[in-house]
């Protein structure tokens, strides 16, 4: 196939479905959300939306689905009682669709902007939660449609670049794209002499930490990054802010309580993060810290988040080349002695991290994920232990966890919801098992109990305990 050709389907090509061999079968016989997003597309983008009941391998599935010119994508996937596909809106309008293995562990998910344009694949782990093992986008290398597949693994990260062709091999490729140009694979093999890819500007990288002590006091979280699910942000039509980032507001114009956002991640956490839940240990929050890593601020991950867009949005064949330029890398790479982590965000005019962003680990998995100022913590966000499983969910000030948020146990999976001061439980606060259930309320000082606190006996009587610095001073139980 000449080069020619190959650059005149790059020019206007919109990708349906993308797939790496490694990671997924090709094909899209049973792909489902290809066959809505072609329809779509070669509707000139006319509403899709419809509820249907179809069987993929002799296993019956309903599909619920809104499809719309200016809105985020609504999509589920059921088998039985199993989500298999869901949606998670994100920033300006794009969103991440989400793929459930038979465990309920994500492992992959897939990005879109605001026009329905596909940004990237994530592919996870099928067996450890939020561990990303592979990130798969598009890039144009003079003038022909490529793809990037970025593979993590315990030696690094390791890159390759994988050309089009539209003839079918016999021996197999490592990637397979659907798009409004037919079917096309793509490998490394496929490269044409004069396809030749200009190497990408690498990240500027720093000799260790230049940033503050103070700045390294915190804990972490999908979106891994650290927290944010998670992934990687992508880039803004506006140059990054000086200033402290500006509240996120609803649709009544007020700021989103921070309540609100947790409800939504800690229902994703229940589902996908199986393993934090253990035996209950009634001890104090405060001495519970996560891993080295996660408690500096700098080592940290991120989810990658699509392109904001502007309010003038172009045709589809149009931004198929912003799409194709999109090419998702860190803005700003940490080196330390644990390995090299990475920040997808927004940056000050010194490189310091101030907006939103995600800190992710030399491993590929999010440390944190959210609001920055100044190289701190600051607003809401995410916080991670090492191995991925939720450490903290909640509002940040100067690098700590400070205000209302929702903190794990690692150890026993306990979970307190409450007030923060300084990294610790500071006023009123409640406390949950592993399984979810009420465990008690009390008032806590600097991370202690101290005043009464509320539980239940197995019989259903109220207890009221008087404490004092930690340790039970009275109990008292009440049968009426």
């Amino acid at each position: 196939m000449s080069l020619e050709i190959l650059r005149k389907i790059s020019e206007d090509m919109i990708l349906y479905a993308v797939r790496a061999s490694d990671y997924e079968p090709l094909g899209f016989d049973s792909d489902a959300l290809a066959g809505v997003r072609a329809n779509y597309f070669n509707a000139k983008c006319m509403p899709q939306e419809d509820k249907t009941d179809f069987s993929v391998q002799g296993v019956p599935h309903s599909l619920s689905y809104s499809m719309k010119n200016g809105s985020s994508l609504a999509w589920k996937i059921t088998a039985g009682n199993r989500t298999e596909e869901t949606v998670r809106r994100l920033t300006g309008g794009s969103y991440c669709v989400m793929t459930y293995g038979e465990n309920g562990v994500i492992f992959k998910r897939q990005y879109f902007d605001s026009a329905h344009l596909w940004l990237r694949t994530e592919y996870y782990d099928r067996a450890l939660d939020n561990r990303i093992v592979a990130n798969l986008y598009p890039h144009m290398a003079n003038g022909v449609m490529v793809l990037c597949l970025q593979e993590f693994s315990n030696g690094g990260m390791r890159t390759r670049e994988l050309y089009p062709s539209m003839e079918e091999p016999a021996e197999g490729c490592a990637a397979m794209v659907y798009a409004n140009s037919g079917n096309l694979w793509y490998d490394e093999r496929f490269r044409l002499g004069e396809q030749a890819a200009e190497e990408p500007e690498a990240p500027e990288a720093s000799e260790g930490f230049h940033f503050i002590m103070e700045a390294f006091t915190g804990a972490e979280p999908e979106d891994v990054l650290g927290l944010q699910n998670a992934a990687y942000l992508g880039e803004s039509d506006a140059a990054p802010s000086e200033e402290p980032p500006a509240p996120v507001l609803d649709s009544d114009g007020k700021p989103y309580s921070a309540y609100d956002t947790i409800e939504k991640i800690l229902f994703e956490a229940q589902k996908t993060n199986k393993n934090i839940f253990g035996v209950l240990a009634l001890q104090d929050f405060g001495d519970d810290e996560p891993d080295a890593a996660d408690t500096a601020d700098a080592p940290e991950a991120a989810e990658p988040e699509a392109a904001v867009t502007s309010e003038a949005e172009p045709e589809p064949a149009a931004q198929a080349t912003v799409q194709a330029a999109a090419v998702q890398k860190p803005d700003l790479q940490i080196k330390t002695k644990d390995g090299t982590y990475s920040y997808y965000g927004d940056l000050d005019k010194n490189k310091h991290r101030s907006g939103r962003g995600r800190t992710v680990t030399p491993d590929g998995v999010t440390s944190y994920d959210g609001t920055y100022r100044n190289d701190k913590r600051e607003g809401f966000g995410v916080c991670y232990y090492k191995e991925g499983s939720p450490n903290y969910i909640g509002d940040w000030t100067d690098g700590k966890r400070s205000g209302r948020g929702v903190g794990y146990r690692r150890s026993d999976g306990t979970l307190h919801a409450g007030k923060w001061k300084n990294n610790k439980p500071e006023g009123i606060g409640a406390r949950f098992d592993a399984h979810g259930n009420f465990v008690d309320i009390c008032t806590y000082v600097d991370g202690k109990r101290s005043g009464k606190s509320v539980t239940f006996d197995a019989d259903g009587k109220l207890i009221v305990t008087l404490w004092r610095n930690g340790e039970a001073v009275s109990k008292k139980i009440i049968s009426d």
